[in-house]
């Protein structure tokens, strides 16, 4: 069976070749379809998701959250993660391809070092498992998002099992919100639906 881990490396080395080689970053100043960011700040934001790993700390006593409870907290956190990638960003300006592998580094050191079951994230306690496919939420959602910003350049390669893995996350958060399951066809677009990129009249939804 393929783990989180092996989901999040594939995926990461999967979008950030089509990051070098589509042509994306001839578009880095264009708005993205996220309000807050345009292309160099959206791609700058993948990265900045590695960064998340080397805060973890084992939290061996604590209950952990479940990807729902952790990822439900996002929307209020908005103004900060925006301000936070601005800044990165900006550091970035030269070389933003230089950063977002830096970033990846550090965070696939630090998850390699820490073995814990139970982590405490900025957002509270999660299982590293858990944890790590929010990784893989950050970069499937975010690559289609980069996608949708520039359509002129060929589709990012947005992996099956990384997809399938997120699309059945969201599903699972789903169900402890609305006690039913969801109602999904294409996967990816079951994503975009969940996270609010396509409107829905569900009051279950956006996720996040």
């Amino acid at each position: 069976m393929v783990t989180n881990e092996e989901l999040l490396r594939s995926q990461w080395a999967a979008l950030r070749g089509w990051i070098e080689s589509s042509g994306l970053l001839r578009h880095a100043q264009q708005q993205s379809v996220l309000e807050a960011w345009n292309v160099h700040e959206l791609v700058t934001h993948v990265g900045r998701s590695f960064l998340d790993l080397p805060v973890l700390g084992p939290a061996p006593d604590a209950r952990a959250q479940s990807i729902r409870e952790y990822i439900s907290d996002y929307g209020a956190s908005a103004r900060d993660i925006a301000d936070g990638t601005k800044q990165l960003a900006r550091s970035f300006a030269n070389d933003v391809l230089a950063g977002i592998d830096n970033c990846a580094r550090l965070g696939f050191r630090a998850l390699d070092a820490l073995q814990a079951e139970v982590v405490r994230g900025p957002r509270g306690a999660i299982t590293r498992d858990d944890f790590v496919l929010t990784r893989v939420i950050e970069l499937v959602v975010h690559g289609d998002d980069l996608g949708r910003s520039v359509p002129e350049v060929p589709a990012p390669p947005l992996l099956d099992g990384p997809v399938a893995a997120v699309s059945a996350a969201l599903a699972e958060a789903y169900v402890e919100v609305a006690g039913r399951q969801p109602e999904i066809g294409d996967p990816l677009a079951w994503i975009r639906v969940a996270t609010g990129r396509i409107d829905s009249p569900d009051a279950a939804l956006p996720l996040l």
